[in-house]
């Protein structure tokens, strides 16, 4: 007998564990694994070493998941692609789609934060006599793409609670805003060799940039839902290390918006994979009589298959071939 029961329980549960053990560790590695005046970590210090076995144990330990996690054969043809576009679809779900809304409007309180941070290193920079520092400008340019990936989540929300496909474009935008951020943080702090406490949270908003492109790939290109997963759940232990630290109140907001979007995938894809919308809306495949003939009206059956062979006889080659390797790529 086959088992209702969803793998969701699994990766909330693992995921939140793991992502407030990390937190935890990030915090005794910050007060006990440097010292002095300039903070110079402490070689092969235990809090160090402590949090980076768990950062590859949460891998490995999504690897394994992303490994039982179930997925079901989509149907053929148009409803397969459609059925991607539903992959993280919640009908109705006010809860789910208020989630979503609230990670929107926590990236909209952040972009004037990071425009008005930048506008003062720009200040500064022009009224420097040796300008050779940050600028600003490309923490203003994240701040302004941050209005553009609001924008995107929210679109994502709304299609998402109609059931509709969420779209090709929309959750792109967060993703562009990662790649400016992530080259802010590069151009802000690579010239600090010595502490590197940003890589931290460099490697939130790597993990972030890479979960909305996936979530995007869903509906189109060739769709990973167990890559989705996994690059979730590591999403979600990378921003809970990078919330540990220290941050300015528009990266921190950033943060809990990539967090809350990185539990919502956890959320709703492994039911969308097992038990997915379209199992309940499709129906069984149209005959093949329903295909129009050359002449309109009742005709008798005998009659209508001659009319009807040459139609549906390349359907029995390279296409079946093609869903069938489609279908091995899914599992």
């Amino acid at each position: 007998m086959e088992t209702k029961r969803s793998g969701r329980p699994r990766w909330l549960l693992v995921t939140a564990g793991l992502a407030v053990l990390a937190g935890v560790l990030r915090r005794w590695q910050l007060a006990t694994a440097f010292e002095g005046e300039l903070r110079l970590p402490i070689p092969l210090a235990p809090a160090s070493m402590a949090l980076g076995c768990t950062l590859v144990i949460a891998g490995a330990a999504f690897g394994l998941l992303a490994n039982v996690q179930r997925v079901v054969k989509p149907p053929r043809g148009d409803r397969r692609r459609d059925r991607w576009n539903r992959a993280l679809s919640a009908p109705g779900d006010l809860i789910g789609l208020g989630v979503m809304v609230l990670a929107a409007f926590l990236m909209l309180l952040a972009a004037p934060l990071l425009f008005r941070e930048g506008w003062s290193m720009w200040q500064a920079f022009r009224l420097s006599v040796a300008p050779t520092g940050n600028n600003g400008v490309l923490l203003m340019a994240a701040g302004a793409t941050a209005l553009a990936g609001c924008g995107g989540v929210l679109a994502v929300a709304r299609a998402c609670y109609r059931g509709e496909g969420h779209g090709k474009g929309a959750i792109v935008l967060p993703a562009l805003h990662g790649c400016l951020w992530l080259m802010e943080l590069y151009r802000g702090h690579a010239a600090d060799p010595v502490l590197w406490d940003y890589v931290p949270m460099l490697l939130a908003v790597v993990g972030g940039m890479l979960l909305y492109m996936d979530w995007g790939g869903l509906s189109s290109g060739r769709p990973r839902p167990r890559r989705t997963l996994w690059l979730a759940g590591m999403t979600a232990v990378f921003t809970a290390v990078a919330l540990a630290g220290s941050w300015q109140w528009g990266e921190g907001l950033l943060l809990v918006a990539q967090l809350v979007l990185a539990f919502v995938v956890l959320n709703r894809l492994p039911v969308n994979l097992e038990h997915p919308t379209w199992a309940a809306r499709v129906s069984i495949p149209e005959p093949e009589g329903r295909w129009p003939g050359p002449e309109s009206g009742a005709e008798p059956e005998t009659d209508a298959r001659p009319t009807q062979t040459p139609q549906t006889q390349p359907s029995n080659g390279k296409p079946q071939e093609r869903d069938r390797q489609e279908e091995a790529t899914y599992e």
